[in-house]
């Protein structure tokens, strides 16, 4: 698995994505030409004000990532954006919620 890194690889996925809105978190994913999974995490000040809880945020999502990896769809570029109320929400909702996100058909339209 191999990080989104620029700004050009988000928007294209976030412009041109399948969108599921779930509890803690949004997910855009797009298939890609590589057959590599790339994942890019977005966290607002916003959502969740300085760099420390940013990336606090940021570690939580990617560890929920780590734990379910076998889930996680080859070959497509998926770009994850907290939702406010993460920073409060139990690892295991953030848990869930990336569950959910990978495990659906990326066609599905989220609510």
């Amino acid at each position: 698995m191999e990080t989104l890194k620029n700004s050009r690889d988000f928007r294209r996925v976030v412009e041109g994505g399948h969108r599921k809105y779930l509890e803690t978190i949004i997910t855009y994913r797009l298939p890609n030409q590589e057959g590599k999974t790339r994942i890019g995490i977005s966290v607002a000040r916003k959502t969740a004000g300085g760099s420390v809880r940013r990336n606090r945020i940021k570690r939580r999502i990617r560890e929920a990532i780590r734990r379910n990896a076998a889930l996680v769809p080859a070959g497509e570029d998926i770009v994850i954006v907290a939702r406010r109320g993460i920073e409060t929400a139990a690892f295991g909702q953030i848990e869930k919620d990336i569950i959910r996100s990978c495990g659906g058909n990326p066609g599905e339209k989220g609510d």
